[in-house]
């Protein structure tokens, strides 16, 4: 992989402008405790229940006979085709769920998944046709791993009201927070703004005076950032000394924006970007500054890392699944299935270790956890299967990691993160697991 192209992982968290359209859900669809059946089979207790939530309910589609064909828009071309590496995981996961056999479902049978792919080149203007045709003309079953913000903003109102589940979103805002209105769009990474309160927490008892210098995205990513360490310092003797913006759409390096804050002489710098703008930054860093360095979870992969030009020691980030490229975790019987699943699937070891590929082989055990799960196999049972997760682990989730959800009371199912330290390329826990469970929303700012 050329710098080039990884230079265009630089807005991996980038958003555009948010638009808070349409409500597909009534919140009051469902009564816990009562046990009505519908016309599908669910339960008025269900989060989701179709006979009041859907005007056109098609349950099944997507599956014919044993086959369950899932769908995911990604860009494969264009100026961030790099980002395909996450579904070059997610379609290694589907060949190897195959090579297995198949899926053993809650209904007692077995299914084969079948996956197709669209391309809307990251631009938010295209998804909407790429899933619409992936919808109405392929007949996926669901969507697995959609990657950004803005463009699943695009098709939130659209899926929403076809009551087709998209699952394992590729985006950690708090945007995925809103179950209550959006109820068939569940996250697959950690919420920034948990990601953020968990640093802040490590510092109140590791430096608890600290003077923070924030480096963070001019976007949607950053700027939650900003707003949850503003609201998780309050009451600490923690301080936000200085922050400056950066935007990897139309800035051509943060070199500038690292020498400002240094200026600040803050004793911690929080690196909120992505991509190689977050190992510049790295670079950047003069020698005479010696702060406590946080690399977001989006910087925090080997390929990144391998860019900061040796600057990436000693720094700090969280964590809330297995590294690939860490001798300790791979040793984790999870991580070596990967290795081995992955490579017979055509993930070449590089692009394993790499960390990229893993976060797709996670939404693909996502969406497979929720067939496990549901006791009917439909889109309504796969969904409400994943909004009521108890104490579940899947994919490369740590061992010591449970996923929880609640519907719109829990909507995140990964809340716990360590705080980890770069040593020799390598990743050493500091301070160990803590879960958030049912507080992301919560910690937004």
């Amino acid at each position: 992989m050329n710098h080039q192209r990884l230079t265009r992982l630089a807005a991996v968290a980038t958003v555009f402008a948010v638009a808070t359209i349409g409500c597909g859900k009534d919140d009051t669809a469902s009564t816990p405790g009562t046990t009505a059946k519908n016309d599908s089979g669910s339960t008025s207790g269900d989060f989701i229940v179709p006979a009041k939530d859907c005007a056109n309910y098609e349950g099944t589609k997507g599956i014919n006979g044993d086959t369950i064909k899932i769908g995911t828009v990604r860009p494969a071309s264009g100026n961030f085709g790099i980002y395909d590496l996450v579904t070059q995981g997610l379609d290694a996961f589907v060949k190897a769920t195959n090579m297995d056999g198949g899926v053993k479902a809650g209904d007692g049978k077995t299914y084969k998944l079948e996956l197709a792919k669209g391309d809307d080149q990251y631009d938010p203007a295209k998804t909407p046709g790429e899933v619409q045709r992936l919808v109405e003309q392929e007949g996926v079953f669901a969507m697995v791993g959609e990657i950004g913000t803005s463009n699943n903003l695009a098709v939130r109102q659209y899926m929403n009201e076809k009551c087709v589940p998209s699952i394992a979103l590729a985006t950690g805002s708090t945007e995925w927070g809103e179950s209550a209105k959006y109820p068939w769009f569940i996250g697959g990474l950690p919420s920034y703004a948990t990601e953020t309160h968990r640093f802040v927490d490590f510092l109140k008892k590791d430096k608890p005076e600290a003077t923070i210098a924030l480096l963070y995205q001019d976007d949607d990513f950053g700027k939650e950032v900003k707003a949850a360490m503003e609201k998780s310092i309050k009451g600490s003797k923690i301080k936000l000394v200085d922050s400056q913006s950066y935007n990897p759409l139309t800035e051509a390096s943060p070199e500038s924006k690292v020498a400002a804050l240094a200026g600040s002489k803050a004793d911690v710098l929080f690196v909120g970007i992505a991509g190689t703008p977050c190992p510049t930054a790295l670079k950047s860093v003069p020698d005479t500054w010696k702060p406590m360095t946080y690399v977001s979870i989006t910087c925090s992969v080997k390929t990144a890392m391998s860019l900061a030009g040796g600057k990436d020691e000693g720094v700090y980030t969280g964590q809330a699944t297995l590294d690939p490229a860490t001798d300790a975790d791979r040793q984790n019987p999870k991580i070596q299935e990967y290795y081995t699943k992955g490579a017979a699937a055509g993930l070449s070891e590089s692009l394993i270790e790499g960390g990229i590929a893993a976060a797709g082989w996670g939404f693909g055990a996502m969406f497979v956890e929720g067939l496990k799960l549901a006791k009917t196999v439909d889109r309504a049972g796969v969904m409400n299967a994943l909004w009521s997760m108890k104490d579940v682990n899947y994919g490369l989730m740590r061992d010591d990691t449970k996923a929880n959800t609640d519907g719109a009371k829990d909507p995140w199912a990964l809340e716990s993160l360590r705080i980890v330290r770069r040593e020799a390329g390598q990743w050493k826990e500091v301070s160990p697991m803590i879960s958030y469970d049912g507080q992301s929303n919560d910690l937004a700012g």
